[in-house]
C-alpha cells in the first residue's frame, strides 16, 4: 500500500511539474503574441519564418538603395532644368542681338560672361560633397575654366555612370556624365559644340555683330537644347522606375511580413482557451496532489498505530 502511495505522490508530482511547464508555455505564447519561441516549438515554421525574414531584409535593404540613390536624380534634374534655361536665355540673345537694329553689344557680351559663369557653377553642382556631373571621378570637379577671354573650359571628369540596384532583377544609373549632357562627347551630333564653347561663339559673333555667324550658331544652339532635354527624359525615366520599384517593394514587404504574421503570430482565441485549459490542468493536478498526500499522511499514521 505505502509503495502505491509513494508512487501516485512521485507522479503526482511529475504532473505538476509538467502542467505547470504547460501552464507557463501557455502564458508566454500568449504574451508575446508569437505561436513561436523556440525552433523546437515547429522546426518547419522555424524555417519559413527565417526564409521569410530574410527576404524582408533584402527587400528593405532595396528600399534603402532607393532612398539613398533617388536624391542624388533629383538634383540631377534640377541642374538640368537650369541648363535648358541657360541655354534658352543664350538663343533669345543670338536671336535678339541678331535682329537688333542697333546692336547693345556691352549689355549683350556682360550677359553672356555671366551666363559662362552660371553654367560652369551648375556643371559643379554637388551632392553629398560629391560633383554629379564628373561621372565616377570621385572629388573632381566636371569642368574647369581656364585662364583667358573668354576662358577656356573643359571637361575633367570622366565617363562612368554609377548603377545602384533598385530591385533583385534591376538596376538603374543614378548619375549621367557632364561629357554627355555638356556635350564634351559630341552627344547633340555632328557639327555641335560643347556648350561653353558655343556660348563663347555667340560671345564672338555678337562682339564682331556678325549677323550670319548668329544666324548659324542656332543651329548649334538647338542641338545642344535636344540634347540637354534628352538627358532630362533619361534622368525621368531612371526617377519614375525608383518610384514603381518603390511601390513594388512596399508591396511585396507587406505581403511577406503577412507570411511571416501566418507562421510566428498566434490566434488570439485559441491562445486564450489554451491558456484557460492550462491553467484548469494545473490546478486539477494540484487538488489530485493534494489528495494523494492527504492518502499518503492517512497511511502513515495507520501505520504507526
Amino acid at each position: 500500500m505505502r509503495t502505491s502511495l509513494n508512487l501516485q505522490v512521485q507522479n503526482s508530482l511529475i504532473s505538476i511539474a509538467r502542467a505547470s511547464d504547460n501552464l507557463t508555455a501557455a502564458q508566454l505564447h500568449g504574451t508575446s503574441g508569437k505561436r513561436i519561441l523556440k525552433p523546437s516549438d515547429d522546426i518547419p515554421g522555424t524555417e519559413r519564418a527565417l526564409s521569410l525574414r530574410s527576404a524582408i531584409k533584402t527587400v528593405n535593404q532595396l528600399a534603402d538603395n532607393n532612398l539613398v540613390a533617388k536624391p542624388a536624380l533629383q538634383t540631377a534634374e534640377a541642374a538640368l532644368n537650369e541648363v535648358t534655361k541657360i541655354i534658352n536665355s543664350v538663343r533669345d540673345i543670338a536671336v535678339g542681338a541678331n535682329n537688333s537694329a542697333v546692336m547693345d553689344k556691352s549689355a549683350y557680351l556682360a550677359q553672356l560672361d555671366d551666363i559662362s559663369a552660371q553654367l560652369l557653377d551648375v556643371a559643379n553642382t554637388k551632392y553629398m560633397d560629391q560633383c554629379i556631373f564628373n561621372g565616377t571621378a570621385s572629388n573632381k570637379p566636371a569642368v574647369t575654366a581656364e585662364a583667358g577671354e573668354p576662358p577656356v573650359y573643359s571637361y575633367t571628369g570622366n565617363a562612368g555612370v554609377k548603377k545602384t540596384q533598385i530591385l533583385s532583377w534591376v538596376s538603374v544609373p543614378t548619375n549621367i556624365p557632364g561629357s554627355k549632357v555638356f556635350n564634351f562627347d559630341g552627344s547633340a551630333g555632328a557639327d555641335s559644340t560643347d556648350l561653353f564653347t558655343m556660348i563663347a561663339r555667340v560671345r564672338s559673333a555678337v562682339e564682331s555683330e556678325d549677323a550670319t555667324a548668329l544666324s548659324n550658331e542656332l543651329k548649334n544652339i538647338d542641338a545642344n537644347l535636344d540634347n540637354v532635354l534628352s538627358c532630362r527624359s533619361r534622368v525621368g525615366s531612371w526617377m519614375q522606375r525608383m518610384d514603381d520599384a518603390r511601390s513594388l517593394l512596399q508591396d511585396t514587404k507587406s505581403t511577406m511580413m503577412g507570411l511571416l504574421s501566418d507562421v510566428e503570430d498566434i490566434d488570439l482565441p485559441s491562445a486564450v482557451i489554451e491558456l484557460q485549459t492550462q491553467e484548469n490542468i494545473y490546478q486539477a493536478a494540484l487538488a489530485i496532489n493534494l489528495r494523494v498526500m492527504n492518502m499518503s499522511l492517512l497511511s502513515t499514521q495507520l501505520a504507526g498505530r
